[in-house]
């Protein structure tokens, strides 16, 4: 199977364990992903609000450029950058006066968006298109020894009209990722709440509220780890969680973990070739997994 892939800023930069572990996934299940050229950055979480027009221009250049590829789909292994562009394509659809501009800002650039190819995450492409049953075929390390709890974020899963995968109030896609694995899904009252990402920039001590509360929350359910869909989520929950740590003062730590790491690790791969951060690999030496 091929698909189109838009690895997006923060995988292609600070997030880069995302892309490798990811990759590695797919070539184990035979997931052939076609890296889109000359791709641009989507401008998720901030250009939709400060210039639609150039934000759903933006988007569509992407999914033009798969278009062309001549496949079917683009998928995408952060959420802000798959909202980003299946929000830009609603928009398109839905906003007559705003298409118009929109056409006429591509036709300049000799770009042309058929509207046949929209953004997916690499979590529905390997639920839905590849299969859970395919995936648990290729575990060759059962991981029966973890209790994982699913963090989804708040863009991959609404708004729910616009994204239409599953609903945020009754989710099941990554817990069916985790039972493929061996190990034991947790679910925790702030699995859907914002990791603070966004505020960083401007409100530092607000993002990082809101991560503790999200860590909090899953350590508060037993879980021994914690997985995400998100790049940014990644950089929030597990690259600044010693700064949660301090903030907070606490004695205790919540290991987190894209998604494809988990399953690469449930297939045999090394933790230390994953390149996972040191919160998590002593949590998993712990546990006998190296």
């Amino acid at each position: 199977m091929k698909v189109a892939y838009y690895p997006g800023c923060a995988t292609h930069g600070l997030s880069k364990d995302v892309d490798v572990a990811t990759k590695k996934v797919a070539e184990v299940l035979g997931l052939e992903l076609v890296e889109v050229e000359d791709w641009n950055c989507c401008g998720g979480g901030f250009l939709d609000e400060y210039d639609e027009k150039a934000h759903v221009s933006l988007n569509l250049r992407n999914l033009s450029k798969v278009e062309k590829m001549g496949l079917s789909k683009m998928a995408t292994p952060c959420s802000v950058c798959l909202q980003s562009h299946r929000l830009a394509v609603n928009n398109y659809k839905e906003n007559t006066e705003l298409k118009k501009e929109v056409d006429s800002r591509l036709k300049s650039a000799s770009i042309e968006y058929k509207g046949t190819v929209d953004a997916e995450h690499i979590v529905w492409v390997l639920v839905r298109d590849v299969g859970v049953e395919k995936i648990k075929s290729h575990v060759t390390r059962p991981l029966s020894q973890l209790k994982v709890a699913t963090y989804y974020g708040c863009q991959m899963l609404r708004p729910e009209k616009i994204m239409g995968f599953e609903s945020p109030y009754n989710t099941h896609s990554l817990e069916d990722l985790v039972s493929s694995t061996g190990a034991t899904p947790v679910r925790f009252p702030m699995a859907t709440a914002c990791c603070g990402f966004p505020l960083m920039g401007s409100n530092p001590k607000g993002g990082l509220k809101l991560a503790y509360n999200v860590l909090n929350s899953a350590k508060s359910m037993g879980a021994d780890i914690m997985i995400h869909p998100c790049s940014l989520c990644h950089l929030q929950l597990d690259v600044t969680q010693y700064k949660v740590m301090d903030e907070f003062k606490t004695n205790w730590t919540m290991p987190t973990m894209y998604v494809t790491q988990l399953l690469a690790i449930a297939f045999g791969i090394s933790p230390k070739e994953l390149g996972l951060s040191k919160i998590a690999m002593k949590a998993l030496e712990q546990r006998g997994i190296t």
